[in-house]
């Protein structure tokens, strides 16, 4: 008798401490994460897709910051790239190019990575620093589905 009370206690010990050690995993950052707890900066001209893929990303616990402003976009990138593993940029910003943003949003971190959302997606579109340095391109429009994927992707390399 006394045997299996000693077994059985090893095991609530044993299922105790996995227990525990779970507890302590769900707290630490997953591995080559850039941040701990992610925060998305949305930038597109279209407020309909800023709430899309605002409502959509936050089911999913990111973080997201908008903005239909490129202006205010890179204003919010420079205060917060520390904070930042991802930017989602439309390419067609008004009075900006995708280019362009890119240019200066690579200023501040050229670590940053940048997945496009775009109406479409050429070899040779966008040019230069834009096209080596995003992390892939989501060709609007697109499903919530294709977004948290792509985002997953990209963020869990950063």
């Amino acid at each position: 008798m006394i045997t299996i009370l000693g077994v059985w206690g090893i095991c609530l010990v044993a299922f105790f401490v996995f227990c525990l050690a779970l507890c302590r995993a769900a707290k630490q950052p997953i591995p080559g994460l850039r941040h701990p707890h992610p925060t998305i900066l949305v930038m597109d001209e279209n407020a309909s897709v800023l709430g899309m893929v605002r409502m959509g990303l936050e089911n999913e616990g990111y973080t997201v910051l908008t903005t239909s402003d490129p202006r205010e976009g890179v204003q919010l990138f420079k205060e917060q790239s520390q904070n930042i593993s991802l930017v989602l940029l439309d390419n067609c910003m008004p009075e900006i190019t995708g280019s362009q943003i890119f240019e200066s949003l690579w200023r501040i971190d050229p670590q940053v990575p940048v997945l496009l959302m775009a109406s479409y997606c050429k070899e040779n579109e966008p040019a230069g620093k834009l096209r080596d340095n995003v992390r892939g391109c989501l060709l609007m429009p697109f499903n919530l589905e294709d977004l948290v994927g792509k985002v997953r992707e990209v963020v869990s390399f950063a």
